[in-house]
């Protein structure tokens, strides 16, 4: 039997997928402690620097964990160990803690040691949005199960990890001499050699993730490869005996891991590494997919997890594309020159980690694969050149910056080029989140491509793979779908119906760039890559604010916004920020458009009948001026109300009691986030919604959704649904057929 333990493997990962499909990921909430005064005793697992806000602060990972009595002090320092203290509190699924350090000049513990460290329990972020990044289920995946801010160490071990503590100063010292010797391209060459991602400037972050290249800046098996192959090869030259070459070389490297942070893609790479070297001790040939196999099952048996982790299906399915597609590619290239072969090579790797891309990043760098071939040939060059530059600059420090000079000149010709190419049309695919019957069949395709296509005409396994990619970046749109977000406190509605997409508003008061991090996100995973228009109800931040985020993007290649569509009031009701972001869409190349009542839009079966405000109305309240949208679709109606109140909600509602057809509306999307000042008795008497969706940020400020306000929704017959409870809401009108679901109870 060919690769025993490759079959092995995959039987394993089989066993593991069916695992957490029946028992997934446990949602564990810490909801009644967070905020609260905490002292807990952990061990210091590892450490780094951050910047946040402006400021470097220092992180630690606590594993470990004993929650204790704040009063109990007792305990002194040279026995401080975890089995001195009792269990104040069973919360016994606390078991790694990530904590804030309160200041940047804050006592560093030691790696090893246990601390005792007080601070504020902090939840991690849960995504309450599709596309939204979850940093519970990340950091739970990494064993981390709550934050710890402002974190104060109050007294800490006098024993510790001796060699894995000297091998994090000498990152620090070979950190501070990088920086010397490479000035402001400090931040990449540390992010390549030592792993260090704290100073990484956001810019060049953006600019390498959206050409599909970022995979330079971590520790991988390039990496590896050049660092232990030197090695390997230099203790050759010098005659050294082959078992204690292997033995310093693996030594040397697994050092090396621990020193940089001991990533997936460097122990991957490690174990690998090793492998390949002590083949040679036993008469062995390597072969790489059996040694990333065992990688893969040292790392999956210790957390079956990371199946869900980005790091590690990046890593393994690159060596997958190599070792298992890559030799089926170049089998059926139309020509045998070396362009041609070293493309494949990139064109395998890209085509296997595809879904990977479309599932935690939604789009898809269209000319990654050309990049690459410049990119990954240079890196080679930037390794050999920064580890030269360090070392000279242990020797004598002007000397270093000199040598760093090729390494330097290479990354200004990467931001030439990945400049460049976002500038070329398609630079940007935004695709959207597959599903998974759609992977599935994408990977049946691959495998038996990749294991059959001997019996194929080259021109057969072309076609084959078009229906994979096909396959796999076709979204079906079926009738009509409407999202509430959940934006905290504030709005965001989605509506999309036969690839047209409306967006109304767009910000919140209570959650930071909610742009960045959930509207955009959600778009990308819908595979949205054009608004067909953008409608602002009125100039409150909690509406407005996250659609800068959208303008940046589109002014980067991404999604694309055709029209702006602002409140026709009058010119002296239009504040500063309405006229600065009627500005700032004109300069991006957005259409800006006015609406008021009697107005409206219509594609397909959808038509948007804007019912407030008058033209040129003049109001000193914003909120009685917004903007309210009447959607019809076949039988369907929904009605968008903006924080309408006050005398706007009073001309609306004796409009409604003269327009009788305006009635029994199927969707009532809740003014003013529920507040009590909205959404009147008599309103709602000449609406009668069915359906009511209110959008409000939890615990928030305001107390919304009143009492008043859900009470009258009641005892008008409403089905009510809140974002604060159920996250994101989804209204899907199919066939006639009317269905809502909350994000967090499908989750």
């Amino acid at each position: 039997m060919r690769r025993p333990i490759c079959l092995f493997g995959l039987a394993f990962v089989l066993i593991i997928l069916i695992y957490m499909y029946l028992f997934p990921l446990p949602e564990v909430s810490f909801e009644e402690i967070d905020g609260s005064e905490a002292v807990i005793i952990g061990q210091v697992d590892k450490k780094e620097y951050r910047i946040s806000y402006g400021k470097e602060i220092l992180i630690i990972y606590l594993k470990k964990i004993q929650v204790i009595n704040p009063q109990i002090s007792d305990v002194k320092n040279e026995k401080l160990q975890l089995t001195d203290v009792q269990s104040e509190s069973d919360l016994s699924q606390i078991k790694g803690v990530l904590c804030y350090m309160k200041d940047s000049q804050a006592q560093e513990p030691k790696l090893g040691s246990y601390i005792r460290i007080s601070g504020k329990y902090k939840e991690f972020a849960q995504a309450t949005n599709p596309g939204e990044f979850d940093a519970r289920n990340y950091y739970a995946i990494l064993g981390m199960q709550i934050r710890l801010q402002n974190g104060v160490v109050l007294e800490e071990s006098s024993k510790y990890d001796w060699f894995r503590e000297k091998l994090w100063r000498l990152r620090q010292y070979l950190s501070a001499l990088t920086e010397v010797c490479f000035e402001e391209d400090a931040h990449i060459i540390k992010a390549m050699l030592l792993g260090e991602k704290t100073g990484l400037d956001e810019d060049t972050k953006l600019l390498y993730q959206l050409n599909g290249v970022i995979h330079i800046l971590s520790i991988s098996g390039l990496h590896i490869s050049i660092i232990g192959m030197g090695l390997y090869k230099l203790l050759q030259r010098l005659r050294c005996p082959l078992i204690i070459n292997v033995i310093i070389s693996v030594c040397f490297m697994y050092s090396y891991g621990i020193m940089t942070g001991m990533s997936i893609s460097a122990i991957r790479a490690i174990v690998m590494f090793g492998f390949h070297i002590a083949a040679g001790i036993f008469g062995r040939t390597y072969d790489m997919l059996t040694a990333m196999a065992i990688a893969g099952i040292s790392i999956l048996f210790g957390q079956p997890f990371y199946l869900h982790h980005s790091g590690f299906l990046f890593s393994f399915g690159a060596i997958l594309a190599i070792g298992l597609f890559y030799p089926t590619v170049e089998e059926n290239l139309l020509g045998e020159s070396k362009i041609e072969k070293v493309m494949s090579t990139s064109l395998s790797i890209s085509i296997v980690t595809l879904p990977v891309y479309l599932c935690f990043y939604y789009e898809y760098p269209l000319y990654s694969v050309l990049l690459n071939l410049i990119i990954i040939p240079g890196t080679t060059l930037i390794v050999s050149d920064g580890l030269i530059s360090i070392a000279a600059s242990i020797i004598y420090l002007p000397l270093g910056k000199y040598a760093a000079f090729p390494a330097r000149l290479i990354f200004r010709f990467y931001e030439f080029c990945c400049n460049l190419a976002l500038k070329f049309p398609g630079s940007r695919s935004i695709l959207g989140k597959p599903e998974s019957w759609q992977i599935f069949i994408f990977i049946v395709i691959l495998v038996v491509s990749a294991l059959g296509s001997k019996k194929w005409t080259k021109l057969q396994f072309w076609q084959w793979l078009m229906v994979a990619l096909l396959c796999i970046t076709m979204r079906f749109h079926n009738g009509i779908e409407i999202t509430i977000l959940d934006v905290g406190q504030g709005d965001g509605i989605y509506i999309t119906e036969n690839n047209n997409c409306y967006f109304i508003d767009g910000g919140s008061s209570s959650k930071n760039d909610v742009g960045t991090y959930q509207i955009l996100p959600f778009l990308k995973a819908k595979g949205t890559d054009r608004l067909t228009a953008l409608f602002v109800t009125h100039m409150d931040s909690d509406h407005y604010n996250g659609i800068a985020a959208l303008m940046e993007d589109m002014a980067q290649g991404g999604i694309q916004i055709a029209n702006l569509i602002m409140p026709d009031i009058d010119e002296k009701s239009r504040s500063d920020v309405y006229y600065e972001l009627v500005g700032r869409a004109q300069a991006t190349g957005i259409n800006v458009l006015y609406i008021h009542k009697g107005e409206s839009i219509q594609n397909g079966k959808l038509k948007l009948t804007c019912l407030h405000p008058a033209a040129g109305e003049d109001s000193e309240d914003t909120n009685a001026a917004s903007t309210v949208l009447y959607l019809e679709y076949e039988a369907f109606s929904a009605l968008f109300t903006g924080d309408l109140e006050g005398d706007g909600e009073k001309s609306v509602t004796e409009y409604l009691a003269e327009n009788k057809e305006i009635t029994d509306i199927t969707l009532l999307k809740v003014a003013h986030h529920g507040s009590r000042n909205s959404t009147a008795q008599s309103f709602l008497e000449n609406v009668s919604p069915h359906i009511a969706l209110i959008s409000a940020g939890r615990h928030n400020s305001y107390g919304h959704p009143h009492a008043e306000t859900l009470e009258r929704l009641e005892n008008a017959g409403c089905l009510i649904y809140r974002t604060d409870e159920g996250g994101a809401l989804t209204v899907c009108v199919i066939n006639g057929k009317v269905s809502v679901e909350e994000f967090l109870e499908r989750n």
